[in-house]
């Protein structure tokens, strides 16, 4: 698919700006130039500093994943979204970041250049992994290109998971930003999946039970609060992969997904933030999963990271269970 449009010279030159402009001095420019002229709306300066946050940030870093929650649709906050730019690009002064003009390549079938993603991904080629994601931009859609990153993101959960957070965060940011301008954004995140060594062992592990489950399961209606008593033991008892065949076989006798989820969730909410965030995040992506293999892969993920985590180096506190405390967390994760 081919955007129905680019950034003009003149957004070009506006983004260079704020690269190269200090904090301070660029947010007069803005206000006297942009705002007090009604030259420029906040959605039309908020696109501008994205993507200067992109082009000039390692890939993954904090403020291109804090853009779209700081955003609220006025100049305030696009401020606040200046001032986090600014202070995360003088701390990496000493390791600065430029990406490069993106090379378009020959127009490639999309199952073809996905390989090339995640055979970069594998490998930590950041340059194959643009061009990929590049040739992949111009015969994807959206939702079939995001599919395809979230794929990969969740196969990694290195560090607390910050590919799977970073993924959602990318396409909450193209939701505000328009798919027509996020070329670069994108490039950025195939960038940062091919970072940090790659520990595949539980996807590769879930990987082979998913496609054992049987095809009905969305189907699946019963279970109860002992249910989620149950895996939550195995859970925080367990290593990964006798938490992983617990979950199969609880799906294959008719255990509804949204209680292990809930178990999955309320193990995850006793222990520190950076855990619970990536959980949210891996529940997020299962509500944009629009494959029922790709949900399945999600929560098996979600199971294998929680025990992976919890196995041996987490003392669980038994909390009252009742339905409206595992729904509460069920719809915070959706939520954030």
């Amino acid at each position: 698919m081919t955007p129905s449009s680019q950034f003009s010279e003149e957004n070009d030159f506006d983004v260079s700006l704020i690269v190269k402009m200090p904090g301070p001095n660029l947010w007069n420019l803005i206000q006297r130039d942009w705002v007090n002229n009604e030259k420029r709306n906040p959605l039309d300066v908020f696109r501008i500093v994205s993507l200067a946050a992109v082009r000039s940030l390692q890939p993954g870093s904090e403020s291109i994943n804090l853009l779209c929650v700081l955003y609220r649709g006025d100049f305030s906050s696009i401020r606040q979204c200046i001032d986090q730019f600014k202070k995360e690009q003088k701390a990496q002064c000493q390791n600065p970041f430029r990406l490069r003009e993106a090379q378009l390549g020959a127009h490639d079938a999309t199952e073809k250049s996905f390989r090339q993603l995640r055979g970069s991904m594998y490998y930590g080629d950041a340059e194959g992994a643009d061009d990929a994601v590049t040739k992949m931009y111009r015969t994807s859609s959206a939702f079939e290109l995001f599919g395809m990153l979230f794929n990969l993101a969740i196969q990694d959960f290195n560090h607390y998971g910050r590919k799977v957070v970073t993924a959602i965060q990318i396409w909450k940011l193209v939701q505000i930003i328009g798919w027509e301008y996020s070329l670069p954004v994108l490039r950025s995140l195939a960038r940062f999946l091919c970072q940090l060594p790659i520990n595949s062992d539980c996807f590769i592990e879930s990987e082979n039970l998913v496609y054992d489950v049987r095809e009905d399961w969305q189907l699946n209606f019963l279970g109860d609060v002992r249910d989620c008593e149950n895996l939550v033991d195995i859970l925080t008892k367990s290593g990964f992969e006798t938490a992983l065949d617990g979950t199969f076989k609880a799906i294959k006798d008719g255990t509804q997904t949204d209680l292990i989820w809930k178990a999955v969730l309320s193990v995850a909410h006793q222990t520190d933030s950076n855990l619970f965030l990536s959980l949210c995040a891996l529940r997020s992506l299962n509500q944009l999963a629009y494959d029922s293999t790709q949900q399945l892969q999600i929560l098996f993920q979600s199971v294998g990271f929680v025990a992976e985590n919890c196995y041996q180096n987490f003392s669980y506190k038994k909390t009252e269970w009742n339905s409206a405390l595992l729904d509460k967390l069920l719809l915070q994760s959706i939520r954030d």
